[in-house]
């Protein structure tokens, strides 16, 4: 049994052919531990307060990890804001065709075939060149 946990025993042991005398048992953190996992991330602002000095800076691989991570979140702002971008853009272009549209106006007229009837010139029977 690992050190600061508590050791639950829901059910009483049931002998069977396959577990034989196994009993079944559920681990839950105690409290105390539970609390402190809770306000360690505090230690440092608490130890400036008693000590008055700072914590030092963060090096080695927990401060590349943080430079990475920042990195990522600065990266992931600047996609949502080209994504809003984009979305606003394709959204003014979606209105200007609608307007487009609704302005175009089809007409169609009925062909028709149309004859033109000129009478003739009348024909001169003395023909003088």
């Amino acid at each position: 049994m690992p050190l600061f946990e508590e050791t639950i025993n829901n059910q009483p042991p049931k002998p069977t052919a396959d577990s034989g005398s196994e009993k079944q048992t559920q681990y839950k953190p105690n409290s105390l531990i539970t609390t402190i996992g809770q306000l360690l991330p505090l230690a440092p602002f608490v130890y400036e307060q008693f000590t008055g000095q700072k914590v030092p800076a963060m090096s080695g691989t927990i401060a590349e990890i943080q430079s990475g991570i920042q990195t990522i979140l600065h990266n992931q702002q600047q996609l949502a804001q080209r994504i809003v971008n984009l979305e606003t853009n394709a959204s003014q272009q979606l209105t200007n065709l609608t307007q487009q549209f609704q302005s175009l106006r089809l007409t169609h007229t009925k062909e028709r075939k149309e004859i033109d009837f000129n009478n003739p010139p009348p024909k001169l029977e003395n023909q003088e060149y």
